[in-house]
């Protein structure tokens, strides 16, 4: 016997051909894809539109604030690399080989991640009790949560914030639009990720842009002196980058606000970190009344009738 036909709801029928016959252009042409077999193309363009965002990277900086704080209604937050370590993020993104990040980030259902393309069947890894890796069971495309984007190798300042890929700056070959080569940056690749989703400000955390043998990241990691030296190299390079970025994003109405104690990132403008917690969260800091939602409360007696006039 054949099952019952399916009788789809008339009211969403009606809603989604009042919905396709509105519907504009995306105004981004970046497309993200699903894990395969699928490998579906989406569009999540403007999905947080005129939100903010709060982008922690990785500097020591990140644990001198409360990041508690963040626990408020109405921030969303991005992390990248290992910086998820510090304090589990609404979103994450890398650029850098998968097996380099914590497993257990990877594996957690709660994060949405942002992921290159050419990274899907790479395999993940996992510490062993002495503290050396090995490989996990698992690679990435086996993870929940995970969407893909293509990467572009060339950074041109007056063109970051469009088009159908995303810019992590040069390879060492061939200058970007400023004649520098080489220094790519996953930060470059998160502000990307943050503007196609619609946030239209956001605020940097632990964007210290200084390194030395003492103050390397907000978690313990080691780093020898000429990766030191090239993080430096990279900073300045990144500073140049984000000065000619500024009016492509002012164009773009793209606002990026730089809340990270002792920064050495003079390029945005700057706010206490409380202060731009208070900011973001001000549309849903209201206080909550749950009576009256599902019917309707019973009336007042004419005592506060009248004092309500």
């Amino acid at each position: 016997m054949g099952g019952a036909a399916v009788r789809e709801n008339q009211s969403d029928i009606a809603a989604l051909q009042a919905g396709l016959k509105a519907r504009k252009p995306a105004r981004d042409g970046l497309r993200l894809y699903t894990a395969p077999p699928t490998f579906e193309s989406v569009s999540l363009s403007g999905f947080y539109r005129g939100r903010s965002a709060f982008l922690m990277l990785s500097g020591p900086s990140l644990k001198q604030i409360d990041l508690s704080l963040l626990d408020a209604r109405g921030i969303v937050t991005m992390a990248v690399n290992n910086a998820w370590s510090v304090r589990r993020p609404t979103l994450w993104t890398c650029v850098d080989d998968p097996g380099r990040f914590i497993d257990v980030g990877w594996k957690d259902p709660g994060i949405l991640k942002f992921v290159p393309t050419c990274m899907w069947d790479k395999r993940l890894k996992v510490m062993n009790p002495d503290g050396t890796l090995r490989n996990s069971a698992f690679k990435v495309h086996q993870m929940p949560g995970v969407l893909f984007f293509r990467r572009s190798d060339h950074f041109d300042h007056e063109r970051f914030l469009t088009g159908d890929t995303i810019s992590w700056g040069n390879d060492a070959k061939n200058p970007d639009s400023l004649g520098i080569t080489g220094k790519r940056s996953v930060m470059l690749v998160a502000l990307r990720l943050l503007h196609y989703l619609g946030f239209s400000t956001v605020y940097l955390l632990g964007c210290d842009f200084k390194m030395d043998a003492e103050r390397k990241y907000a978690f313990d990691e080691h780093r020898a002196a000429n990766a030191i030296r090239h993080n430096n190299v990279l900073y300045d390079s990144l500073s140049r980058r984000f000065e000619a970025l500024k009016p492509h994003f002012e164009k773009h109405r793209f606002r990026v606000v730089n809340c990270s104690p002792g920064s050495a990132l003079e390029v945005f403008e700057k706010m206490a970190f409380e202060d731009a917690v208070k900011a973001a969260a001000s549309e849903c800091g209201k206080p909550i009344r749950t009576d009256g939602w599902y019917e309707p409360n019973p009336k007042a007696s004419a005592p506060q009738q009248e004092a309500a006039r």
